[in-house]
């Protein structure tokens, strides 16, 4: 059986070591491969930052310091938009 710990801080480790070396668990330290930034288009890079601000107001709205657009207002406003 494996048993993998990730995002372990630093003043933890001894602690799970010395767990491993009472319960005679063989331990080994593996790097994580640091994922890259990725490079989008310019029409990728607007969708993810359009989405990054959706996202931060559903959490607004979440808390409620923020009341979000109705689904038929959003609707009602295409409409007005299109007259």
């Amino acid at each position: 059986m494996n048993l993998v710990l990730e995002n372990v801080q630093s003043n933890h480790i001894p602690v799970f070591r010395e767990l491993a070396k009472s319960l005679h668990i063989k331990m080994r330290k593996e790097e994580i491969e640091k994922k890259t930034k990725r490079k989008f288009t310019a029409e990728q890079q607007e969708f993810v930052d359009g989405l990054k601000e959706a996202l931060i107001q559903v959490e607004l709205h979440q808390q409620g310091k923020i009341k979000l657009q109705s689904a038929q207002e959003l609707l009602a406003e295409l409409r007005a938009e299109n007259l």
